[in-house]
């Protein structure tokens, strides 16, 4: 039970950490708006952005379970896209 929690927990933390790039790009855009239709944007760009979170997450995670080799090869572009951020952050 205790191993299910602190899972819970970590991916809770990584979702937060996450979407917050969501929260900027919607406040970005919303922003542009007049103040009547901020609302609307707002609500209608959080409401897409957990479904379509909440959509991935459940295929992604079929997908890793159903394909082995997935794993490896997410992890691996995961540690390519990483390194080529810091390799651009430094670089510039």
């Amino acid at each position: 039970m205790r191993a299910i929690l602190l899972a819970i927990v970590a991916v809770a933390f990584t979702d937060i950490a996450l979407q917050l790039d969501n929260a900027i790009s919607i406040s970005a855009i919303a922003s542009t708006l007049p103040p009547t239709q901020r609302t609307y944007v707002l609500a209608g760009g959080v409401l897409l952005a957990a479904i379509f979170l909440f959509s991935f997450t459940l295929i992604g995670s079929e997908l890793i379970t159903r394909v082995e080799w997935l794993k490896p090869v997410a992890g691996g572009v995961l540690v390519i896209l990483g390194a080529s951020m810091i390799w651009s952050f430094f670089r510039h």
